[in-house]
């Protein structure tokens, strides 16, 4: 809805495009593809953006300035600070408003996990945080990090209302502090279901804090989260809270969740954001990141422009999560470098992963610069899956993991020489090779993948197992859709060491191939008409050996 290019928006991409005939080795092709990944004019500090309120504009509610012009937060989110309470120092908050031009800090307390609930000092790192962000003039969100139990409701969180009753009244009405209260609601461990019912949970929960904070005369900005682990604002927008300034939080990764293009899927986190807008509620991604929701693998990056560029086009505020180092995808500094940047308040390229590069690039407004690879001295390929069918040539796992419903989980899933490595079969038990007891088998799955196949009229589906010596490989199979979730399959198909052929790598590879008949749930799907696209791959996968790959799984006819 703010898609006006503004002269210094031009002023930028021209300079842009200047430094990039300069500069051979850098890849702007995103750039060119969307039209809101450059440029942050509504990115405005406190000290000019004063306080934040919710208006109408162009029949959307938006985040506005003191004036009520439109204004956009872009920042970083902390890890749990149970964790990582170093990172809450002068000298880092200084970097991020500084440097990297961020507007807004969001303070991540986990209340479970070794949190709040068992460890209260951690207000004090909260406490210390806003005051950090307040000395460099940036907005502070105050998140109540909730996530296993997924009920906020739940009585570990029970403190909840006497946190934010404490924390307004040392900062009362204060205009850099937003309030979110309930991180990620989700159906864990008793936890709320993805459906109306389970955000009338959430908002039985969050309603008498927002009368808390208004009571006191707080007029600060509300955010709440909504079930799915914030992937569901369309439920809060169908049923909102009683309050002018509340909005709700959506919670992306890259590499797991699609973009989308209309508003009616309620499977797709963006399509749910773009029918709260279109109902009339207020929408913040205070949480989101460029792996997998895992943390691993990618980073996802051709992703995350499509997801910022639609973000910023809409002036949806963002943070990336986290500002940390701790080893994993997401993290935007590497595992070696300091929390603490030092006097100088900058943490140099070379201690930033490739996350933190690009996020810090993406908040600034400005081009990103490839990775050279230092080999081939060439721009290293985005991390990014397109081809149709999982052929793991992009180096992640294409969202295959370990599923959490398996009987077996100690078994390791990564992507090795572009294939998909699976490891500990054998030793773990994951070793019957019979046609009918594959249950008794690892499952894993792509419901992280984040893409999708039209299967329509397909017979096959097909993939190479690939393994160190000829073994003996049994796998059943259940292809997923949007309406389509289970079928149990009929039986495992196996292939046997007398199936592999050697191959000029010193490898062994062998074909297998699923039919319709061996699974239901794949016929189903290829003769659907109205829904023959396979959102998620089911395997159940068993092996004599430790150690097997598979490659080029596809469907054909």
């Amino acid at each position: 809805m703010f898609n006006n290019v503004k002269k210094k928006i031009l002023s930028i991409v021209a300079a842009g495009a200047m430094l990039m005939a300069l500069v051979p080795n850098i890849n702007v092709a995103a750039e060119t593809t969307y039209s809101n990944l450059t440029g942050n004019a509504n990115v405005k500090k406190p000290s000019v953006g004063g306080k934040l309120q919710l208006l109408n504009k162009n029949g959307i509610k938006t985040l506005c300035d003191k004036d009520g012009n439109p204004i956009q937060l872009r920042g970083m989110s902390t890890h749990g600070l149970q964790w990582f309470p170093g990172v809450v120092n002068n000298n880092a908050f200084a970097a991020l408003s500084n440097d990297w031009n961020s507007n807004v800090i969001r303070l991540a307390m986990y209340v479970a996990e070794g949190g709040y609930a068992t460890n209260p000092s951690v207000k004090q790192t909260v406490i210390n945080g806003i005051n950090y962000a307040i000395a460099n003039d940036m907005y502070v969100i105050v998140d109540w990090h909730m996530m296993n139990p997924g009920d906020p409701n739940a009585s570990v969180y029970s403190g909840a209302q006497s946190f934010f009753n404490d924390i307004s009244t040392l900062y009362p009405n204060n205009k850099n502090i937003i309030y979110e209260l309930c991180n990620e609601p989700n159906g864990e461990n008793g936890g709320v279901t993805n459906d109306a019912t389970g955000w009338a949970q959430v908002k039985s929960y969050a309603t008498p804090i927002v009368q808390l904070l208004r009571n006191k005369g707080n007029e600060n900005l509300i955010i709440v989260g909504n079930p799915f682990w914030s992937q569901r604002p369309d439920l809060a927008a169908d049923n909102p809270i009683n309050d002018s300034n509340t909005m709700y939080s959506v919670h992306f990764y890259s590499g797991t969740n699609p973009i989308s293009t209309v508003d009616t899927n309620r499977d797709n986190a963006m399509s749910n954001v773009r029918y709260a807008l279109n109902h009339g509620a207020a929408v913040f991604a205070t949480e989101w990141g460029t792996s997998l929701a895992t943390g691993t693998t990618g980073p996802y990056l051709a992703k995350a422009d499509a997801w910022l560029d639609f973000l910023n086009g809409n002036n949806i505020s963002w943070c990336n999560f986290s500002i940390s180092n701790k080893d994993e995808k997401a993290a935007a500094l590497n595992s070696l470098t300091s929390l603490d940047p030092g006097s100088d308040k900058l943490w140099a390229d070379n201690e930033l992963t490739t996350s933190g590069q690009y996020v810090r690039a993406r908040i600034k407004g400005a081009y990103y610069a490839t990775p050279v690879d230092p080999v081939t001295n060439q721009p290293t390929a985005p991390k990014d899956f397109s081809s149709g069918f999982w052929d793991f040539n992009d180096g992640t796992t294409q969202g295959f993991g370990v599923n959490p419903d398996s009987p077996i989980t100690a078994i390791n899933v990564e992507n090795a020489n572009n294939a998909l490595k699976i490891s500990n079969l054998n030793s773990k038990g994951s070793n019957d090779l019979s046609e009918g007891n594959f249950w008794a088998n690892v499952r894993i799955s792509a419901d992280i993948w984040g893409q999708s196949i039209n299967i329509y009229g397909d017979t096959k589906l097909t993939m190479d197992v690939i393994a160190p010596t000829p073994v003996n490989v049994s796998i059943a199979a259940i292809p997923q859709s949007s309406t389509h979730g289970w079928g149990n399959p009929t039986r495992a198909i196996r292939v046997w060491t007398n199936n592999f052929v050697a191959q000029t790598d010193g490898t062994y590879k062998a074909t297998l191939t699923i039919s319709t008949n061996d699974s239901p749930n794949f016929n189903t799907i290829a003769t659907d008409a109205a829904d023959s696209v396979v959102t998620n791959m089911i395997l159940f996968v068993g092996s004599n050996s430790d150690n097997i790959s598979l490659d080029n799984i596809k469907f054909t006819k």
